[in-house]
């Protein structure tokens, strides 16, 4: 009886470990033909845990480096993984919230290629994924000041490649180089993707105020002349006078406006933008 007892406690415990392996240690990851492919998380049961990120909604996210050093990125509430399959080495080199998602771009080493990057757009269980870089360089990434866009420069010659991340897209455009930036510079952007060096205007569009232009306030309009009166052919001769005077006054004040204006410098000019689209991902599938 007892015997029997044991043996049924012990079928139990197995049964209850199996099913935390199942929970803890199985993952979902793409099979490249648009389905899935269920099979253990190694990364989770065997792995080393890289670095974590909080999401906006308080969840985290894993980098994680399995047994055969393989990285992947795995949230605290979802079976399905991202995996980063042709990295070497990877980390989380900067986490944003920019509108309602949280932006995660990762920088990894790929066999012959130095610096490439995976932007990553969560909210919720629903990734977006997008691939990026040059190999050669880290980009300068900047937050707008109403966090709603990201702007991500990489050096291209004597212009820069920017990634603008907004509205849950990543436009891609090409737009002059700022006053004071060297895309000479080495490194171009230090480990957390920050300038080296002076700071990249934002440009119109991109979601900030600096580079907009205001205008000045237009010009008070001269007080009418006062009428003369009937039968003062006197002054009327001087009045007239004045009168053409002061209708020639704006034309002369105008000009040092306008040559102040044409010598300001001109905002940096952006191309047309076009859209890269991403790989979704939904982590609950």
């Amino acid at each position: 009886m007892y015997k029997s007892f044991a043996s049924a406690r012990w079928r139990k415990l197995v049964l209850s470990l199996a099913a935390g392996v199942l929970l803890t240690g199985c993952a979902m990851t793409p099979n490249g033909r648009g389905g899935v492919m269920v099979g253990l998380d190694t990364a989770e049961l065997f792995g080393t845990p890289m670095s974590t990120f909080r999401l906006r909604d308080g969840t985290e996210g894993t980098l994680r480096k399995d047994p055969k050093g393989k990285y992947s990125i795995k949230l605290s509430q979802a079976f399905r993984v991202v995996p980063l399959d042709k990295a070497i080495t990877a980390r989380v080199a900067r986490v944003e919230n920019v509108g309602e998602r949280t932006v995660v771009i990762v920088e990894t080493k790929e066999r012959n290629c130095a610096y490439r990057y995976e932007v990553l757009a969560f909210q919720g269980t629903d990734v977006l994924q997008w691939t990026v870089g040059n190999c050669k360089d880290r980009p300068r990434v900047e937050l707008a000041s109403d966090a709603k866009s990201l702007n991500i420069d990489f050096p291209n010659y004597n212009r820069l490649s920017r990634m603008i991340y907004t509205d849950n897209r990543l436009l891609n455009a090409s737009v002059a180089v700022p006053p004071g930036v060297d895309t000479r510079a080495q490194p171009f952007a230090d480990d957390a993707l920050r300038a080296t060096g002076p700071v990249i205007a934002t440009l119109p569009g991109s979601g900030s105020d600096s580079g907009r232009v205001i205008p000045a306030p237009p010009a008070a309009a001269p007080a009418p002349s006062a009428a003369p009166k009937a039968g003062s052919r006197a002054s009327a001769k001087p009045r007239r006078q004045e009168s053409q005077a002061r209708a020639a006054a704006p034309a002369v004040s105008s000009l040092p406006a306008q040559r102040s204006a044409a010598s300001a410098p001109a905002a940096p000019m952006i191309f047309q933008a076009e859209e890269i689209k991403p790989v979704v991902i939904d982590l609950r599938k």
